[in-house]
């Protein structure tokens, strides 16, 4: 197969938000409590019933406000009130509404555009600002114009600044990147793409979903770059076939190109180790960005702990895990596989837990049933929103 050179190298850093919410769009929103020892009631006043305390971090699921009081859900109670004055409310989903709608780099219209939303698409968001609401993309942050999304707790969202600067990690992470991508003077070395999906990756005859699918590639195939975009890289396939891929299922590399796909490790046996030692962990609380596997963890933080207890190195988020391991196909999960999902509904990946056989999974809920529980991957809502799995065991 001939060689391509690659006209313009763009490596796409996906870094998911952990949020596995519920099903229902306008019920999926939470909050975190801001000081130590408050108290939670049975009213919204001061003078009902206090059903316990909750320290600064825990996180609850928002259901509404009542005056200067949110309806959270504590302890699996639903009708549960904290004061306004405790609780901050950290992100809230919305339904698009209209056809081809731009989120943007920035709070204005003349920011680049990121990637297009269709109506009854579902968005997490984080902020609001003037005409504006503000999303966790990519390790940073995406804009999407008010006009277009409806939901009924976005209202209690905080303000926000307008477009920032890129945090300091952020930067740190675009310099890796740069130099990842920087051309070689190795003539041995080739940019190439692996599928990062689970399968039937569609090679399309342009750079757009209207294109004709011309081909579809399987988890773990290797492909020639010709060109690269944000979203949509021009490449040729195995069999000769030249088309369009999303860049969002997709692993760019560079060096000396495998002559086949990954190979797929056999089950290891510490799997079952793993589903053992992560049960022990039934409960713990989901605290955004945690890791401690008894004061609170997110999804991913969950994964990167009890894997590390293990001697096993990943990625610290949901989405950067996938870039660990060799993908695996649904139907040849084995205990200890890691399993991904598109929790937000975006295209990319949010959450993850860890696979620990008859089509269950281990994971930290953000959800209803917050915490660190056990889910079904045929139930509808793990069903319709599973992306991949990657074998990290060897």
């Amino acid at each position: 197969m001939a060689k391509h050179k690659l006209l313009k190298r763009i490596l796409i850093a996906v870094g998911g938000i952990c949020v596995l919410s519920t099903a229902t769009v306008f019920a999926a929103a939470s909050g975190a409590i801001n000081d130590d020892g408050v108290n939670i009631r049975s009213g919204a006043n001061i003078g009902s019933e206090i059903l316990g305390t909750a320290d600064k971090g825990t996180e609850l699921v928002l259901h509404g406000k009542d005056g200067d009081w949110y309806q959270v859900t504590f302890n699996g109670n639903q009708n549960a009130y904290v004061s306004a004055n405790y609780f901050d409310v950290t992100k809230a989903e919305g339904k698009v509404q209209g056809t081809n709608i731009n989120v943007r780099t920035g709070s204005n219209t003349k920011s680049d555009v990121i990637k297009t939303v269709t109506d009854g698409d579902v968005i997490t968001v984080i902020g609001k600002l003037d005409g504006w609401y503000q999303l966790a993309y990519n390790n940073g942050n995406a804009y999407i114009s008010k006009d277009y999304l409806n939901g009924d707790m976005l209202t209690y969202l905080p303000s926000v600044s307008a477009t920032e600067e890129p945090k300091e990690e952020q930067k740190e992470e675009q310099e890796q990147q740069k130099e990842q991508t920087e051309s070689k003077n190795n003539d041995d070395d080739t940019t190439y793409g692996v599928v990062i999906a689970d399968s039937n990756l569609r090679v399309r005859s342009s750079a757009s979903t209207n294109g004709d699918v011309l081909e579809k590639l399987s988890g773990g195939e290797i492909f020639d770059v010709i060109e690269a975009g944000a979203d949509w890289l021009k490449i040729e396939t195995p069999a000769g076939t030249t088309g369009y891929v999303s860049t969002e299922f997709v692993s760019l590399r560079t060096g000396k190109k495998p002559a086949t796909k990954s190979i797929l490790p056999a089950p290891s046996s510490k799997g079952e180790e793993i589903v053992s030692y992560a049960k022990q962990f039934l409960g713990t609380p989901y605290v955004w960005a945690g890791t401690d596997l008894n004061s609170g963890v997110d999804c991913s933080g969950f994964v990167y702990s009890v894997m590390k207890n293990f001697g096993v190195s990943l990625n610290r988020s949901s989405a950067s895990m996938t870039a660990n391991g060799v993908p695996v196909e649904k139907s040849e999960l084995a205990a200890g596989d890691l399993v991904f999902f598109d929790s937000d509904r975006n295209g990319g990946i949010s959450h993850v837990g860890i696979y620990i056989g008859d089509n269950q999974y281990i994971h930290s809920s953000s959800g209803a049933s917050s915490g660190v529980i056990i889910s079904n991957l045929t139930d509808s809502y793990s069903a319709s929103t599973y992306v991949t799995a990657r074998r990290v065991l060897k």
